[in-house]
């Protein structure tokens, strides 16, 4: 598979603009991140000993999962010491960043999602890793490693990742005679099928507010929503391609075929207990989002691949997943690469993230997971991480984000929640949100390749 490509850091006034737009949060976190970033003196080449300052979400702090793998790397480099800070989704994280940045005074290692990745190289405060994780590069297939790789540059150690799959109640299913669809046009068929056989029902929600699952989607049909050459890039959120992704979304809602409901509300929750919702298109974490809310529910689920859209091509991209990066600032950037290397890439590190009920991303963890249990959603599908891994194998899409991914959301997701509700165009949404892009790109300095 061909790594996304980015441009390198710049122009200066991109740099300028990304900062200018989160000039609120980073006023806000300013004073937090002098604190939580701090280092210990020294520096990364004496060998003498360091402290790492490391923003997380997955390595919690009183988490006993995660404290046994902290304490498992201490032990091994007895010169290191790992601090944990919490911080929120990747926005949050990224506003805090830069803010860290602008006072010279970044933590060593920071966990972000890969959509946010692009935008805090193009601002210049991630560093280049590539040398440093060279000898582990093995421990992390080239598919993966496309999601934090641009221009041949690794930015980042991959840690966990999100093979796409269908989430289904097996057991209803069965009930309404309703066989699991295998591509996007038997979802339809199967969406009907429900609906005609209990009109309480229906095969899932629709939430506006997924613009990862809808990229995924549209790159499934053959768009690239960002694409880059150098400094210009390439916008294909309005491409035909995309747009016959958005008809297919309009006319299942259209017709009434799935609910519009956003996801993980109370009501969202109290449907799918109650059975009134049959799947979740999304990755291989859902089963334990669902478990979480829905926990009486267990046994009656499975998992199967996504849909096509063509038959016969399984290729999909990834949904969600994280990396941890090692800021340009970072006072210890070797010890902290090292140990994002450890986590993501080693035999080691990899077997034990899959403590933190995550999907690793190196091969030892993938390989762990064959011999697994499965999740406590599915206890009787056996072959839960079989069928996960062949959909890993299947994720050659490369999935590249642009460095304005912010703007797309904001554009995409209330209009196309407003479309939803009115039944109004799609495709208007995905072209006004093709428009937004585009201008937010030009703006910042950027050619936009028509």
């Amino acid at each position: 598979m061909t790594p996304p490509t980015l441009p390198p850091p710049g122009p200066r006034r991109l740099r300028t603009t990304v900062r200018a737009m989160l000039a609120v949060a980073l006023a806000a976190s300013l004073a937090a991140c002098s604190s939580a970033g701090t280092s210990s003196s020294g520096n990364a080449t004496t060998g003498g000993p360091v402290t790492l300052q490391v923003w997380t979400w997955n390595l919690k702090n009183g988490n006993p999962a995660a404290k046994a793998i902290i304490d498992k790397y201490q032990q091994e480099h007895p010169n290191v010491t790992i601090k944990l800070s919490e911080v929120g989704g990747t926005a949050d994280t990224a506003a805090k960043l830069l803010a860290a940045d602008q006072a010279g005074d970044t933590p060593d290692v920071v966990q972000v999602e890969y959509r946010g990745l692009p935008a805090l190289v193009v601002a210049g405060v991630v560093k280049d890793i590539t040398a440093d994780v060279a000898a582990l590069k093995s421990g992390i297939e080239p598919n993966i490693w496309a999601l934090t790789t641009f221009n041949n540059q690794v930015y980042g150690v991959p840690q966990d990742i999100g093979p796409m799959m269908l989430t289904y109640r097996k057991d209803l299913f069965d009930k309404y005679g309703v066989k699991v669809p295998t591509t996007w046009a038997e979802y339809a068929e199967a969406a009907e099928q429900i609906r005609k056989k209990d009109p309480s029902v229906y095969i899932a929600s629709f939430s506006p507010s997924q613009l990862e699952f809808f990229a995924a989607h549209a790159a499934q049909a053959g768009a690239q929503w960002w694409s880059n050459d150098g400094n210009a890039w390439k916008v294909g959120i309005d491409s035909e391609a995309s747009l016959k992704t958005a008809d297919f979304w309009e006319d299942l809602v259209k017709r009434d075929l799935v609910k519009v409901e956003p996801l993980l509300t109370p009501e969202w929750n109290a449907q799918v207990n109650d059975g009134k919702l049959l799947s979740w298109a999304a990755a291989a974490w859902a089963p334990s989002v669902i478990h979480s809310v829905a926990p009486d529910t267990a046994g009656k689920w499975e998992s199967a691949p996504l849909p096509q859209w063509t038959p016969g091509n399984p290729a999909v991209p990834f949904q969600g997943g994280s990396t941890y990066l090692v800021p340009a600032k970072s006072k210890h950037a070797k010890e902290a690469a090292a140990f994002a290397a450890w986590l993501g890439a080693s035999d080691e590190g990899s077997k034990l993230m899959l403590t933190l009920d995550i999907y690793p991303g190196g091969n030892a963890g993938r390989q762990a997971t064959l011999s697994s249990e499965p999740p406590q959603l599915m206890p009787q599908q056996k072959d839960f991480y079989q069928v996960a891994d062949q959909v890993i194998k299947n994720t050659t899409i490369p999935a590249t984000w642009g460095p304005n991914v912010n703007v797309a959301q904001s554009a995409f997701e209330n209009a196309l929640n407003t479309a939803a509700l009115n039944k109004s165009s799609f495709r208007e949404v995905y072209r006004a949100t093709q428009q937004a892009v585009v201008a937010d790109l030009q703006k910042s300095g950027y050619t936009v390749i028509k």
